[in-house]
């Protein structure tokens, strides 16, 4: 299948690792040209390598894309480099963990900061050039805790401003879609990377159970039986940033081999 985006400059954040290395790969597998942005230069770099040595094309600009400084100055370079960028992907590491009685008002700025701020950020900076282009593709990696709350996991300001996070991509699916922008989200579910097992490594060691058990038990929950690999995130990135999917816009995506039970 044909997605017609071959050319297109494609930018991915967290693309060096997981489920943004995944989808930076794939894209560059589209034909987009990509701009592989994290905080670690040397896992930009292998991303950046791996893309290369497969036939596509691929720059590295590391920073912090939950600062507005560093955001700019990685779209301003990127687009410098590989021309308007027509694809946009957020994905930033989740707000700190915490329940309630623990969350400080520095904590909830923090993830406010980190979950929409940045996003709108980086959506102010790439806009102009999807009007111009009248094309545009806006995914945000979210979770699916945006629609059904984690409750036996300590994620409250993850919680509360993943939700905003999926309103403001609501809303303004409805103000660019008429410049040929789509704008969607992705709730995820359990993957197989790095941060999923760090984290869940501590949240065994906090109930007091291994990590055997505690992972053996979150797919247990699972209809499909096992959590998720990051290519599998990656091909339905992908096909919603395709020229295909020019009708699906202001959705919340869940992948997560059914694991969520709500209807809506």
């Amino acid at each position: 299948m044909d997605f017609g985006i071959a050319g297109k400059v494609a930018l991915v954040s967290g693309g060096s690792k997981g489920m943004g290395r995944a989808t930076a790969e794939e894209l560059a597998r589209e034909g987009c040209n990509v701009i592989v942005t994290a905080r670690g230069q040397e896992a930009i770099d292998e991303t950046v390598q791996a893309i290369t040595d497969a036939g596509g094309t691929a720059i590295g600009v590391a920073g912090d894309f939950t600062v507005k400084a560093d955001i700019e100055r990685i779209i301003a370079t990127g687009r410098e480099a590989l021309g308007p960028i027509e694809i946009a992907v957020f994905n930033v590491y989740g707000p700190t963990s915490g329940r309630y009685e623990e969350v400080t008002d520095d904590a909830l700025t923090s993830a406010y900061n980190d979950m929409v701020l940045a996003q709108h950020w980086m959506t102010q900076a790439v806009l102009p050039d999807m009007k111009a282009a009248r094309f545009g593709r806006l995914v945000t990696i979210n979770s699916i805790g945006s629609k059904e709350v984690h409750r036996d996991l300590p994620l409250f300001t993850a919680n509360l401003t993943r939700v905003a996070a999926v309103s403001f991509n609501k809303t303004l699916s409805a103000e660019v879609g008429k410049y040929g922008i789509t704008v969607n989200t992705m709730g995820t579910g359990g993957f197989l990377t790095e941060r999923y097992s760090s984290y869940m490594r501590k949240q065994a060691e906090a109930r007091g159970e291994t990590y055997d058990e505690l992972t053996a038990m979150q797919r247990a929950d699972v209809p499909v039986g096992r959590i998720g690999y990051p290519e599998e995130m990656a091909a339905a990135v992908a096909f919603l940033c395709s020229a295909r999917a020019s009708f699906i816009t202001g959705q919340f995506l869940v992948v997560d081999g059914g694991l969520v039970r709500t209807l809506w």
